[in-house]
């Protein structure tokens, strides 16, 4: 009956958890998560890693169920299975960690917890919250990481709260929320266990309430900051054409290509007569004209170009490149004055090619070395890109990221350099349909907005296409997001060279940080152990001590 009990509490916990993102997007839940999932995984370490990926289980099937849209049958339910299931090991190794360094009997926590001096159960407290940190940025590194709905990063729209990431990044706003759920867990043990509430009880909020207020005091100076004067505007063009996944990837298909390019086209015309200074596409959104009607391609080129000449419209669209047979997934900058059909052969436009790659979409690891697993790559096998790139659009400078790249915390944060005035994303997100993800991915990208305080772009296949500004708000995301259509957004332009923010300049030093902070709790834990263990050697060698 027991394990049956742990067993529903865990799934409880895991499901609270994943309400604090799309598409419930319920914030206080995320202020239960880590309580919970501690409440849930109490036990010896071993039992609590059990619990803990049960816990995982429970959040990451459901908040990744998004994968199940990928058109491939088979491979959606085993990339869903097996990103999940990957996920849910952080959460595992998060419970069996705090259980672990726990200063008590896990068996007994709550009277544990009670009998505890304050300053030990304030440490662990805290320690739990660096450990939460931790294991979420191991998740956003390791094997190329998978940074996607990190705790903190469901409080965006509690703007005060919001504004430390532009000192820590995103984690920083994690630790805050870990530690404040798991003082109260402890007070909440210390209220089960007296049978009664007590105003002394409130203490062990003391930690996490001082650090909330120190961060509310730094949001709230952050935003009586001023942004840098406004010295124009400008007007971008986003087209959406809300391509389905499969038309993308049958390129053999005549009839649905050209359609393709019809859409792109006609999209491209109406935004043109709006007369913005960019048109954008979003990622890999070129056809493959090779296999149109010529005569109609050019026909449709030619009346685009007219406009984009007349108007002097610059433009950005996401395309395939190669280089010595290897391709890149890439964006070009093309001049007002250029044609693309003549120029295309020579390809001498700046590009900027992607560089954080989608394992098992556009690259298996392992396959220089073992070729065969190449075959497992549905799109092929791309090359990386080698850094940032400033595309110079006159007025403007802008910096690229295609696709997930946008959820990656220190692409953005590097390639948002002084002269750069905002941050333009183009992503293809018609591999999940009309699902959570798209909310999800936005929500994820907005954080570096705040962190870089710049603009951010986000030009997208299926949504979510607009803009975000540097309070992490969303600007000019239509009613229906997932509709095709043109988005026309008016950026503010501001003075520079734009400074770098404390995150800029000193990077994931509260990630990194708590990763190594960990270590050492680590090696601590390991030498009391070792002591107990030899004290009790000692003892039974010699019965009369």
């Amino acid at each position: 009956m027991d394990n049956k009990r742990d067993w529903i509490k865990a799934i409880f916990a895991g499901l609270v958890w994943f309400c604090a993102f799309a598409p419930l997007q319920c914030e206080p839940a995320a202020w239960l998560a880590p309580a919970l999932v501690l409440w849930a995984s109490a036990a010896k370490p071993k039992r609590a890693f059990c619990l803990g990926y049960i816990v995982g289980v429970a959040h990451f099937f459901s908040s990744l169920s998004w994968v199940l849209y990928i058109p491939v049958a088979g491979s959606n339910i085993v990339g869903w299975v097996a990103l999940a299931g990957y996920c849910s090991i952080y959460p595992a190794l998060w419970s069996a960690f705090c259980w672990w360094i726990f200063p008590g009997d896990v068996r007994q926590a709550g009277g544990s917890v009670l009998n505890m001096g304050f300053k030990k159960r304030l440490g662990w407290g805290a320690a739990c919250a660096v450990a939460w940190v931790a294991q979420e940025c191991l998740r956003g590194w390791v094997i190329t990481g998978f940074p996607w709905n990190y705790l903190g990063g469901s409080q965006l729209d509690f703007t005060s709260l919001a504004m430390l990431a532009q000192y820590t990044g995103v984690l920083g706003v994690s630790l805050v929320v870990a530690w404040g759920s798991i003082g109260a867990l402890l007070m909440f043990y210390c209220w089960r266990e007296q049978d009664r509430f007590i105003p002394a009880l409130l203490k062990d909020l003391v930690g996490p309430v001082a650090l909330f207020v120190v961060v509310l005091v730094l949001g709230h100076v952050a935003l009586l900051k001023p942004l840098a004067k406004e010295r124009d505007t400008f007007s971008i063009a986003l087209v959406q054409p809300s391509i389905e996944q499969k038309v993308l990837w049958n390129v053999t298909d005549v009839e649905s290509q050209t359609e393709r390019f019809k859409r792109m086209m006609d999209l491209s015309d109406s935004a043109v007569a709006q007369k913005p200074k960019l048109l954008v596409w979003p990622e890999a959104s070129l056809p493959p004209l090779g296999r149109l009607n010529a005569t109609n391609v050019v026909k449709r080129f030619n009346k685009l170009e007219e406009a984009i000449e007349e108007h002097n419209v610059w433009r950005v669209w996401g395309s395939d490149t190669w280089t010595n047979n290897v391709p890149f997934n890439s964006a070009l900058l093309i001049p007002p004055e250029d044609k693309f059909l003549v120029e295309l052969p020579r390809m001498s436009w700046p590009s900027y090619a992607k560089r954080h790659l989608v394992m098992f979409g556009e690259y298996v690891p392992f396959s220089e070395q073992l070729p065969f697993l190449k075959k497992l790559a549905p799109v092929g096998n791309f090359g990386r890109g080698s850094g940032p790139v400033i595309f110079d659009l006159g007025m403007a400078k802008t910096s690229l990221l295609i696709c997930f790249e946008d959820v990656v915390p220190k692409l953005a944060r590097r390639a948002a350099t002084p002269e750069v005035d905002f941050l333009l994303n183009m992503t293809n997100d018609g591999w999940f349909g009309d699902s959570h993800q798209q909310w999800q991915h936005a929500r994820s990208a907005a954080w570096r907005a705040i962190e870089t305080q710049r603009p951010l772009i986000r030009c997208c296949n299926n949504g979510i296409t607009g803009w975000v500004d540097e309070y992490g708000q969303f600007h000019g995301v239509g009613e229906l997001v997932h509709s095709e259509g043109v988005r026309m957004i008016e950026v503010p332009l501001r003075e520079g060279p734009h400074s770098p923010t404390f995150y800029q300049r000193t990077g994931d030093w509260v990630s990194w940080g708590s990763v190594f902070v960990c270590g050492v709790l680590a090696l601590l834990r390991m030498k009391y152990s070792a002591g107990n263990e030899k004290n009790d050697s000692e003892l039974a060698d010699d019965p009369a001590k």
